[in-house]
C-alpha cells in the first residue's frame, strides 16, 4: 500500500510546474527575433520622367537595448540565379546620374532605436526629365552601426538589411525572354523527378515571369507543373525548378518548359525522357533468366523425338 505521505509532496510539486508553464510559457521562435527588421522589403514602381514618389520604409529594433543605425543607398545590376541581388561599386558615365542620385530622405540618415521600438523613414525617388527609359534598380540599406560612450564610431562587422527598388521608366523599352538550361534527366528508374530551367529577361526593364512545365507521355495523360513566378530584371536570369511527384514513370516522355515574357508572349524549350521503374525492370529481368535457365536446362536434358 502507498503511504499517502510520500504522494502528497510529489503532487504539489507537479502542481507547481504546470501552473509555471501555464503562466510563463516557453518564448516561440517569433518571440525571439532579434535584430533590425524593415518593411517592405520590395518597391516595385513605374514613374514617368519628371514624375516622383513619396515612400516610407517601417524600421524596428527587436533587440533589447537601444540600437544606433544609418541609411545607405546601393545600385545593383546583378541577382543571382535563385534572385539574390549582387551589390558592387558602379561608376556611372560622366554627366550621367543614376537612382541613388534620384533618391532623397526627408528623415535623418542616422539615428537610434530604442528597444523594440519602430519608426517609418520616409523617402522621395524623383525621376528626372530625360532619364533612360527601362529599369533603374538599388536597395536602401538599414545599417546597424557601433558606438562607443564618447559617440565614436567603432571599427568592425555591422549587420544591415535592405529594401530592394525596382524603378521602370517607361518610354521605349523592351521585355523579351528566352529560355536556357532546361535541365531533364534523360533517363530514370523511379520518381520524384527533378526537373528545372532557367528564364533570361533580354528586355531594357524588369517583370514577373510565370513559368510551368507540361509533361506528354506516349500513353496517358498530360501533367503540367506550376514552376511559380518571379521578377527578372534585364540581362539576368531566374530559376524555375519543380518535382514531378510520379512515383513510377513508365515509357517516353516528351517535356516542355514555357514562360511568359514581359508582353505577355509564350517562349518555350522542349526536352524529352525514358522511364523504366526498377519495381518493373526487376521482376522482369528475373523473369528472363528463368526462362533462359529454363531453355538451357531442356536443351541438355531433355531430348525430343517424333
Amino acid at each position: 500500500m502507498v503511504k499517502t505521505k510520500k504522494i502528497f509532496p510529489l503532487a504539489v510539486m507537479m502542481a507547481l510546474v504546470l501552473s509555471f508553464l501555464l503562466f510563463n510559457p516557453l518564448k516561440s521562435k517569433a518571440d525571439q527575433t532579434q535584430g533590425i527588421q524593415i518593411s517592405p522589403l520590395t518597391y516595385n514602381l513605374d514613374i514617368k520622367p519628371g514624375g516622383s514618389k513619396d515612400l516610407k520604409l517601417n524600421v524596428k529594433n527587436y533587440n533589447s537595448t537601444a540600437v544606433n543605425y544609418t541609411i545607405e543607398t546601393e545600385l545593383f545590376s546583378s541577382v543571382s540565379d535563385e534572385g539574390a541581388p549582387s551589390f558592387k561599386p558602379e561608376t556611372p558615365k560622366e554627366g550621367v546620374t543614376t537612382i541613388v542620385d534620384w533618391i532623397t530622405f526627408s528623415d535623418p540618415k542616422d539615428g537610434t532605436l530604442a528597444a523594440s521600438e519602430a519608426k517609418d523613414i520616409h523617402f522621395n525617388i524623383a525621376i528626372p526629365i530625360g532619364a533612360e527609359p527601362g529599369g533603374h534598380y538599388a536597395a536602401v540599406f538599414v545599417k546597424q552601426i557601433n558606438k562607443t560612450l564618447e559617440g565614436n564610431t567603432q571599427l568592425g562587422v555591422s549587420s544591415r538589411v535592405g529594401a530592394l527598388i525596382l524603378a521602370s521608366v517607361p518610354g521605349a523599352t523592351t521585355k523579351g525572354a528566352e529560355i536556357s538550361d532546361f535541365s531533364v534527366p534523360k533517363f530514370v528508374w523511379k520518381g520524384p523527378v527533378d526537373l528545372a530551367f532557367k528564364i533570361k529577361n533580354t528586355g531594357s526593364v524588369h517583370y514577373d515571369s510565370t513559368g510551368q512545365i507540361s509533361i506528354h507521355p506516349t500513353l496517358g495523360h498530360d501533367v503540367v507543373i506550376d514552376a511559380g513566378t518571379h521578377t527578372i530584371i534585364p540581362d539576368n536570369m531566374r530559376s524555375y525548378k519543380v518535382s514531378w511527384d510520379k512515383k513510377y514513370p513508365f515509357g517516353y516522355y516528351k517535356l516542355t518548359a514555357s514562360a511568359k515574357d514581359g508582353d505577355g508572349n509564350d517562349v518555350s524549350a522542349t526536352a524529352t525522357m525514358w522511364a523504366l521503374p526498377l519495381i518493373i525492370v526487376i521482376p522482369l529481368l528475373v523473369f528472363l533468366a528463368l526462362v533462359i535457365w529454363l531453355l538451357v536446362y531442356l536443351k541438355r536434358h531433355v531430348q525430343f523425338v517424333k
